[in-house]
């Protein structure tokens, strides 16, 4: 282990979530040497992430994973937050979060239906999609703790507005697939003053947790 790595429970303790919000006459462009240093390392991540288990194959297009990574780079998702505000006219923080971040990976899962699965019934549908969701959801905690890693912030989002018809349908994503994460990145250096004006919101729920939710059962005798 290098003296910059750190072992998985540090990772998993380290990481914050930390809402990053600005708009595009506050936040400046990646400059290039930044996107070319972290471009790799946000990709890496993003592979990495794909080593979460599954249960199921999905076999959409040849591939057996029930999950999508959907990556826009710093120009890219300036332009969704122009369409976000401007032709949706959101005035959520939808647009803020896009403005704000250097990059963004749009995560989603591809459900399937009993009429689509000769031979199921809808309880095996269920069961399967619970499955694959579950799936969706380690690869999505796996990209935030490699990024974490890499001192890489990141934010997962539901998505809120992103899931609608009319943003899958501008940035080409299926309608067959749903929206589980929206992982707003922000690069080390992009932290600076120098890059623009930002608001911070650090997660509420982070001095509620406790171990309580621990239950150690007695053996089977």
């Amino acid at each position: 282990m290098t003296s910059n790595s750190k072992n998985v429970e540090e990772v998993i303790r380290a990481r914050i979530t930390e809402k990053v919000l600005s708009s595009l006459e506050e936040r400046a462009l990646v400059p290039v040497e930044i996107e070319a240093r972290c471009r790799p390392l946000v990709e890496s991540a993003i592979r990495t992430a794909g080593w979460a288990p599954f249960h199921y194959p999905r076999n959409i297009d040849g591939l057996a994973e029930p999950w999508r990574a959907h990556v826009l780079w710093n120009k890219s998702v300036r332009k969704l937050s122009q369409f976000l505000s401007d032709e949706l006219k959101l005035t959520s923080k939808e647009p803020q979060l896009a403005a704000a971040c250097s990059a963004l990976v749009l995560v989603t899962w591809i459900p399937e239906e009993a009429s689509a699965s000769p031979g199921q019934t809808e309880d095996t549908v269920v069961i399967r999609n619970e499955e694959h969701l579950a799936a969706t959801s380690a690869m999505v905690q796996n990209l935030l703790l490699a990024l974490t890693a890499k001192d890489i912030g990141n934010y997962w989002s539901s998505g809120g507005k992103l899931r609608d018809a009319e943003v899958f349908d501008y940035l080409g994503i299926p309608k067959s697939e749903r929206l589980l994460a929206a992982v707003f990145i922000e690069y080390p250096e992009m932290r600076e003053p120098a890059y623009g004006e930002t608001t911070r919101k650090r997660g509420a729920l982070r001095s509620k947790r406790s171990s309580e939710w621990v239950r150690f059962l007695p053996p089977a005798d």
